[in-house]
């Protein structure tokens, strides 16, 4: 989840773990929706 943060957004890991607990709950929650709306229109 890290990695993809990282690779389409930017978002370097340091800076993920420096984010608040809820901005980063949050972050992962949009990584994991955009994710399955990827795989899906790559089947």
């Amino acid at each position: 989840m890290l990695y993809h943060l990282w690779v389409r957004h930017h978002l370097r890991p340091g800076d993920f773990w420096m984010l608040p607990r809820g901005e980063r709950l949050l972050l992962l929650a949009f990584a994991g929706e955009e994710m399955e709306r990827m795989a899906a229109q790559n089947p």
